[in-house]
């Protein structure tokens, strides 16, 4: 750990410092240790603030940024009088330096997936101060996923949990995030769905037939015959979107790191204190610290008695020339354009039992297996992909505060629906820690109370 510290001369003046040995370099400096020192014929000094942090290279950063400020700053510092130091911060957006500085934050969050992502998000539209914590893992299931927004599921094609709420808010919510990033976070692509047996064909049509919602049945039998091989026809799924989170994912990251409110770091729960009111992890305070990180909250003491049920899933990326774009297609597994042209996304498996995150040549073979049988164009696959989803039992996300220790939050569980749900339960989890609203009764984690009171 290395500190870094202010002196207040005997002429009034200031001094900054670096050390990573505090306590022998005030008493260097009481006796004149160092003759050239600008110390040294303004002693006595007197210790007036510290702060620490863990490599050198941010300590040395935050140091040649305290000694460019005015006087007026250095003595809000001292004082640590927030509203004064906001004032005279030049950004619109206080900087982790100046955090680092104040030593305290509103909200440390842990993980930079789909779900801290928009946690983050909500944050800074209520002008709450955090930091994330995340170490760019690249096999996370955020990153490897398709990000299809599907609002019927099982061979029966029943609604999804909540369907009708979210899809409104999910194309609201993702549209206004793009359009503030500059980029295109959502599309609507209806997904085709070839009917691999004619059982399943049947329990389409009865499902159209029972006036269910999103299905419909297409009759043009011969539509897709020039690109897909198919025997029992097909239906369509209206709406169905797609969440861009290859270019989502990364741009936000970025505006994150501009506005210097993440750390590329591994998190190291050992190192988390709780106190009363507040946590602090190495040199962050915060009033509360919410974990969205994926699977790893389920070896993590304060939720690890919470019912998840991490599955292991598989996909590849397939180079298609001249597939057409407009539609995600599905007969087994769901074929999904990604941004890049040509380049499309195929899976996904789920495997509840599996010994490591490696991906496996059962799937690869299978999932060839089926583009060769379907596909009439060519196709080269260019990379295999897999990653461990942060599923529950029941199927319901984690979302709330520990019943025994409120400074600690948690925002998971999302399973293979992160991405519809992630940002309706994060605008919940900042509603409720902003305003005291409720949180939907299936998702708050006090349904878990009794457990979640053991063996902490």
């Amino acid at each position: 750990m290395y500190a870094i510290y202010i002196l207040l001369c005997s002429d009034g003046s200031y001094y900054t410092g670096l050390t990573n040995d505090l306590d022998r370099r005030v008493w260097q400096h009481e006796t004149g240790h160092f003759v050239d020192c600008y110390t040294y014929k303004r002693r006595p000094v007197q210790l007036v603030w510290q702060t620490r942090l863990e490599t050198f290279e941010e300590a040395s950063k935050l140091e040649k940024q305290i000694k460019g400020w005015t006087r007026k700053k250095k003595e809000a510092l001292i004082k640590n009088d927030i509203p004064l130091l906001k004032e005279l911060s030049k950004s619109k957006i206080s900087s982790l330096t100046l955090r680092q500085a104040q030593g305290h934050f509103d909200y440390l969050i842990i993980g930079q997936g789909i779900s801290g992502t928009w946690l983050s998000y909500y944050f800074q539209k209520e002008k709450k101060s955090f930091v994330v914590i995340d170490d760019n893992k690249q096999n996370t299931p955020s990153r490897l996923a398709a990000g299809i927004i599907n609002p019927v599921t099982g061979r029966r094609h029943v609604e999804v949990w909540m369907a009708d709420q979210l899809l409104p808010f999910i194309w609201k919510e993702y549209n206004d995030l793009g359009n503030e990033l500059g980029i295109t976070a959502i599309s609507q692509k209806n997904i085709i769905d070839f009917f691999p047996s004619a059982q399943m064909r049947l329990s389409f049509q009865q499902r159209v037939e029972e006036k269910g919602s999103f299905v419909s049945l297409i009759n043009e039998e011969n539509k897709f015959r020039e690109i897909f091989n198919y025997e029992f026809g097909f239906g369509e799924i209206d709406p169905v979107y797609t969440i861009h989170a290859e270019k989502l994912l990364p741009t936000w990251r970025k505006a994150l790191l501009d506005n210097s409110q993440l750390l590329e770091e591994e998190f190291k729960i050992s190192e988390l204190k709780i106190q009363t009111g507040k946590i602090s992890y190495k040199n962050i305070s915060a009033n509360k610290v919410i974990f969205c990180d994926g699977v790893a909250s389920a070896e993590n003491n304060f939720f690890k008695n919470l019912p998840f049920a991490p599955n292991k899933g598989e996909a590849l990326i397939v180079e298609i020339p001249d597939l057409p774009r407009d539609h995600i297609y599905k007969k087994g597994m769901m074929l999904t354009p990604l941004s890049e042209n040509d380049m499309w996304w195929l899976g996904s498996n789920y495997a509840w039992e599996f010994d490591n995150e490696n991906p496996t040549k059962e799937f690869r073979e299978n999932a060839e297996t089926l583009l060769k049988n379907w596909l009439i164009s060519p196709f080269s696959i260019q990379q295999h992909i897999c990653g461990i989803r942060p599923a529950t039992l029941e199927r319901r996300p984690f979302v709330g505060t520990h019943p025994q220790f409120p400074a600690v939050g948690i925002l998971n569980g999302m399973g293979t629906k992160g991405f519809s749900l992630a940002p309706f339960f994060a605008k919940q989890l900042t509603d409720h820690l902003s305003i005291g609203s409720p949180i939907h009764p299936e998702a708050d984690i006090s349904r878990f109370a009794r457990i979640l009171s053991r063996n902490i």
